[in-house]
């Protein structure tokens, strides 16, 4: 802070006081225009989706999940067909019960088999 000795120096400090103040006001509008838009609840829910968003992409496009995908769907097509053969287009109650119980068994069995990238690095 200066030393103020006559009415020059105190319009000087003034001036410089009014300027400070002014860039802190601005300073302090721009933070509270930053603050209030950041805890904007739409725009919380904007930038949490598409994070979400995104690591559901990387997920899907990854090795792992598409071989996972493919192991899956061709074990569940196993144990839909078996079940077709099995039961046939018409059946009874425990004749379908069992072409369920045949359809989970043949599932589980062909999902095993298949192996995946993990299998092969262990």
């Amino acid at each position: 802070m200066q030393v103020i000795k006559d009415d020059l120096s105190l319009a000087e400090a003034i001036r410089q006081l009014e300027n400070q103040r002014r860039a802190e006001l601005s300073l302090l509008k721009a933070h509270f225009e930053f603050t209030v838009d950041n805890l904007n609840p739409v725009n919380i829910i904007k930038e949490k989706f598409s994070e979400g968003v995104s690591a559901i992409g990387e997920t899907v496009t990854s090795e792992s999940f598409k071989s996972k995908a493919l192991k899956i769907g061709v074990g569940l097509a196993s144990g839909f067909l078996t079940k077709k053969l099995v039961v046939g287009s018409s059946g009874g109650f425990f004749k379908k019960l069992l072409g369920m119980g045949v359809q989970a068994a043949v599932s589980g069995f062909v999902m095993k088999k298949i192996p995946t990238p993990e299998d092969d690095r262990a």
